[in-house]
C-alpha cells in the first residue's frame, strides 16, 4: 500500500483493508445528496406550479405514497437476495428519472406531472438512502461502523454543498 494512501486510512480511522469500501461509501453518499440537492429546486418549483394553497395535499399524497412504497419495498427486499434488491431499487429509480426527463420535454406546464414529481422525489429521497445505509449496515460490522461511519456520513454533507453549487454552474 503506497504512503499516501496509509496516510489517508489514517486519516479517516480506517484499517488500510478497510479503505476501499470506506472511500465508495463516501463517494455513494456524496453522489445520492448532490444529485439530491441538485432535483431538490426543481421538486420545489414542481410543486408549487399548481399553487401554494395546494402544497398540503402533496403532503398528504406523499405520506399515502410512502404508506403504498413501504411494504411494497419492504415485501420486495423479503423476497430478493441483497445484492439484486440494491441493484433493482436504484435501477428502478434510476429508470424512472430517465422517464421523468423525457416527461419534461412534452407538453409545458403539465400540474398532474408536476405533481407526480414532487411526491415521487420525496418517495425517492427516501428510499435511495435507506438502501444506501442498509448497504453500509451490510458492508461494515459494529466496530467498523463505529469508527467509519461518520466518515461515509461526511460524503452526504460533502454532496450537499457540490449539489446545488453544481446546479448554479449548470444553469
Amino acid at each position: 500500500m503506497g504512503e499516501h494512501r496509509l496516510r489517508l486510512a489514517v486519516l479517516i480511522n480506517a484499517r488500510p483493508a478497510e479503505l476501499r469500501a470506506a472511500l465508495a461509501g463516501f463517494g455513494l453518499f456524496f453522489c445520492l445528496f448532490s444529485g439530491y440537492f441538485m432535483l431538490r429546486p426543481i421538486r420545489e418549483s414542481m410543486g408549487i406550479q399548481g399553487g401554494v394553497e395546494n402544497l398540503q395535499w402533496l403532503f398528504s399524497a406523499t405520506f399515502v405514497a410512502m404508506l403504498v412504497a413501504v411494504p411494497l419495498f419492504a415485501w420486495l427486499n423479503s423476497r430478493v437476495a441483497r445484492i439484486h434488491y440494491i441493484d433493482w431499487v436504484y435501477g428502478f429509480f434510476c429508470t424512472n428519472l430517465l422517464l421523468f426527463a423525457g416527461l419534461f420535454f412534452g407538453p409545458r406546464d403539465s400540474v398532474w406531472l408536476a405533481r407526480v414529481f414532487y411526491v415521487w422525489i420525496s418517495v425517492y429521497n427516501l428510499f435511495v438512502v435507506s438502501v444506501a445505509w442498509s448497504l453500509m449496515a451490510d458492508v461494515f460490522d459494529a466496530p467498523q461502523a463505529r469508527r467509519l461511519f461518520a466518515f461515509i456520513a461526511a460524503g452526504a454533507s460533502v454532496g450537499g454543498l457540490v449539489g446545488p453549487a453544481a446546479s448554479a454552474l449548470l444553469v
